[in-house]
């Protein structure tokens, strides 16, 4: 009876160790083990201004296990729009491509299935050709059954140059923006294979001290686990700007749509 226990709970304890994650934009607590790798391919597509836009956005993830509950991971980004924004009073339609590289850390604390509560801290940085991005993240999750949940507190500075049109002269000027955000993520385990919830979002953008706006969206999730890998979907439509009371989709996404695919080798 002994030897059964332990064999449960070596189990218990790998299968929780494994970094199977069942949201996308809400993080969990679980990383890599030492050695293991991982690559992630992710895709997001923003649309739903009050203008024409498409957005697209893409990340390309490899992630190490270095041991003593530490992840680390370096991502290559790139981000297409194309909308219509207004140029001297004229609406014209423009193209924009971004790059950047980011390298992220990760320590857990505490493990979701056998301690009270799941914790991890995050730490980032990402640098672009016109700015750089500091971040860090604060991640509490459980597993009771079959449900999961996630909540994360994010906070993020990026600082860099942007260029405006003054008296027929372009000009360089630095901009520097403060983000408060949090994440909550609620997913069901249907069966060995498939999860299906909810996440939500609010992020709220500070400049110069003043609160510029707060976004919600939430919006339904679908993950599946396999072989070696995992899909996560989940589509998130804007539903209110909490500074304003009405919906932001001048110059932010009326919807959000994000795809992640995840490879184990």
């Amino acid at each position: 009876m002994k030897k059964l226990f332990l064999l449960v709970a070596i189990f218990a304890f790998l299968n929780s160790q494994a970094q199977d994650r069942v949201f996308t934009y809400t993080y969990q607590s679980n990383v890599l083990n030492k050695g293991q790798k991982e690559l992630e391919v992710w895709t997001t597509l923003g649309t739903g201004r009050q203008d024409y836009y498409r957005g697209l956005n893409h990340s390309l993830e490899f992630e190490l296990g270095l041991g003593k509950k530490l992840q680390t991971a370096f991502y290559l980004n790139y981000g297409y729009s194309k909308g219509i924004s207004p140029a001297n009073g004229i609406d014209v339609l423009t193209a924009d491509n971004s790059y950047s590289f980011a390298n992220e850390w990760k320590l857990k604390l505490s493990d979701p299935v056998a301690n009270k509560l799941g914790s991890a801290i995050y730490f980032e940085y990402a640098l672009a050709p016109d700015e750089t991005a500091l971040e860090s993240k604060i991640i509490l999750d459980k597993q009771t059954g079959r449900f999961i949940q996630a909540f994360n507190l994010v906070g993020e500075l990026e600082f860099g140059r942007e260029f405006i049109q003054k008296n027929d002269e372009l000009k360089a000027e630095t901009k520097r923006e403060v983000k408060f955000e949090w994440n909550y993520g609620l997913s069901y385990k249907i069966n060995e294979r498939w999860f299906a919830g909810v996440e939500m979002m609010n992020e709220n953008v500070f400049m110069e001290g003043k609160l510029e706006k707060s976004i919600l969206t939430a919006g339904p999730g679908l993950s599946y686990l396999g072989e070696g890998f995992w899909i996560n979907f989940t589509l998130m439509p804007q539903l209110v700007n909490l500074k304003s009371g009405g919906r932001s989709i001048i110059e932010d996404d009326g919807l959000q749509a994000r795809l992640i695919f995840s490879y184990e080798f």
